[in-house]
């Protein structure tokens, strides 16, 4: 019942936003959201974490970590940074939701909350109908930005949202497509910001922009759309997904699927599927890297090409630094998937 007024205040909401014109910018974000099918669930309700788990408090306690003590790491362009915690700073945990562990094998999840059955082992072993085919990398929600690097707090004035696209997904695309160009792929990068003056018409806006994209090239087939997620823990707290892979501490990946079920003409949504199934496989290899892929009932625009997916590159607490790391490995396994997919041998 109370899910259900929701949705009616969401709908009433996308169709007369002056009606609730009183809410708070948080609030109304969370009502489209949830209208329109891109609210994401807090994985830390979904599951408990075995690895990441932290008990300690969220707000930073000056008392353990001084200004002289203040965070100095590695980022990873190299450069050493330090960055003194204000006062009220609240500390990021970390976490793992991966569903796996370091020492276990290798297994495609799935979070499925659609009422189709879907087999993600048997969708990895069909034959994927796309062959040779350039890649579009587009940002529906743009403005998502990420923590500077040497930052492992936030306060409660950060917006993790920015139009400095050296500091949000537009960035993280860009590392994306220099890996795909690397190997030989042609990659189209939009850098436009669809969010940036309206969230609610995103969708629509970064949708029209690749028809127009698949008009003018031909050649394109995928649609990669990448995104970050935002994370909480059951106090509300920003968490930051983190995994070691070789050695290296980076963030985690999620594709996030989309089907017909909400209503829009999709009739290949599962060529689609078995393709972020084959990828998966791919992912999960390297142990915790990657989360589960979600299964959801909007289509996220994905029904323009059989090659159409959308990635979560980490959440708003990782650092951009964590986020292009986790984005140069994820290009390099799609990169080697299609190659596969295409016949093209490793030089």
């Amino acid at each position: 019942m109370y899910v259900a007024a929701l949705l009616a205040a969401a709908i009433s909401f996308v169709s007369a936003p002056e009606a609730v014109s009183a809410l708070s910018p948080e609030a109304s974000e969370y009502l489209v959201r949830l209208a329109t099918g891109t609210l994401y669930v807090h994985y830390t309700e979904l599951y408990e974490d075995k690895q990441y788990s932290s008990e300690a408090e969220s707000v930073w306690e000056s008392s353990d970590v001084s200004a002289e003590e203040s965070v100095a790491e590695e980022s990873s362009d190299g450069a050493s940074v330090s960055t003194p915690p204000p006062e009220g700073a609240i500390a990021v945990g970390a976490i793992n939701l991966s569903r796996l562990e370091v020492d276990d094998a290798p297994a495609l999840l799935l979070i499925n909350e659609t009422d189709y059955k879907a087999d993600l082992d048997a969708l990895a072993k069909r034959q994927i109908n796309i062959k040779g085919g350039s890649v579009l990398i587009i940002h529906t929600h743009g403005t998502e930005a990420y923590l500077p690097d040497g930052r492992d707090y936030y306060t409660e004035e950060d917006e993790f949202r920015s139009t400095d696209c050296s500091k949000n997904v537009v960035a993280v695309g860009e590392v994306f497509a220099e890996v795909l160009r690397e190997n030989g792929i042609t990659v189209y990068h939009d850098r436009t910001l669809f969010d940036e003056h309206a969230f609610n018409s995103a969708y629509a806006s970064s949708r029209a922009a690749c028809r127009q994209w698949l008009a003018d090239h031909s050649d394109i087939a995928y649609i990669i759309d990448i995104h970050r997620d935002a994370v909480t823990d059951g106090k509300g707290a920003r968490m930051k997904t983190m995994c070691t892979v070789d050695g290296k501490e980076m963030a985690q990946v999620m594709l996030v699927m989309g089907t017909d079920e909400a209503g829009a003409s999709h009739p290949y949504w599962e060529d689609n599927l078995s393709l972020a199934a084959r990828y998966q496989s791919a992912l999960c290899s390297k142990l915790t890297f990657a989360r589960p892929i979600y299964l959801r009932s909007a289509s996220y625009n994905q029904q323009l090409t059989r090659g159409s997916m959308l990635i979560e590159v980490g959440s708003d607490a990782n650092t951009i630094g964590e986020a292009k790391d986790a984005a140069r490995l994820a290009a390099r396994l799609f990169a080697e998937l299609y190659g596969d997919i295409n016949g093209i041998s490793k030089a």
